[in-house]
């Protein structure tokens, strides 16, 4: 196998049994010779391609997420959306993250670490959000809107997607109708009037 190969394999299997021993564990209470045990490599190797703990917790995130925000885009392009397209992309990130193993952890156990790691990686999941947005985008949708408001969009729905995460709420947040009635009251018009203006 060439070495590239070999290392990726490696990488995969260190971030594989990241995920479960973060799963079991927590995040802040892993062991890093646990994952390379369960990894079956040494801890050398870990350290080869993180520089520690911290560094591997955004790695395991990072892919993470990037599977989740993939899923979603799925999800949404397979189906008719119950409302608008923001909306609908706001909901579903929402429940598909609380039904996350490892993320909801997070969410649980450190969330002061996601806040943490949402300042050191915001832009990368803005970028990964956007990406989403525009698998969904009916075609044509996301050039006549323009890349600067794809971002900004993604921007918005993670920032409230936070906050309906994260912070407490007076009314009830627990399904996805929950969800749909509460972007429609505050996320959908918190977007730039032109955006909103232009039906998806």
């Amino acid at each position: 196998m060439p070495a590239d190969d070999l290392a990726d394999s490696a990488t995969r299997a260190i971030l594989d049994a990241a995920v479960v021993e973060f799963e079991q564990h927590g995040f802040r209470r892993v062991a890093l010779d646990d994952v390379a045990r369960r990894a079956g490599v040494s801890r050398t190797t870990i350290y080869r391609r993180f520089a520690g703990r911290d560094e591997l917790v955004a790695a395991v995130i990072d892919r993470e997420n990037a599977v989740l925000f993939a899923n979603i885009a799925d999800e949404l392009k397979s189906r008719r959306p119950q409302s608008n397209y923001y909306v609908e992309a706001f909901t579903l990130s929402i429940m598909r993250f609380r039904q996350h193993r490892v993320l909801t952890r997070m969410l649980a156990d450190e969330p002061g670490l996601m806040l943490e790691l949402a300042h050191q990686h915001w832009d990368a999941a803005v970028g990964r959000m956007a990406g989403a947005l525009r698998v969904i985008f009916p075609d044509g949708f996301a050039e006549q809107i323009g890349a600067e408001a794809i971002d900004e969009l993604a921007d918005t729905i993670l920032r409230y997607a936070a906050m309906v995460l994260l912070l407490p709420a007076r009314q009830s947040l627990v399904d996805a109708e929950d969800i749909r009635a509460f972007a429609t009251a505050h996320f959908l018009p918190s977007l730039p009037a032109a955006l909103r203006a232009v039906p998806v």
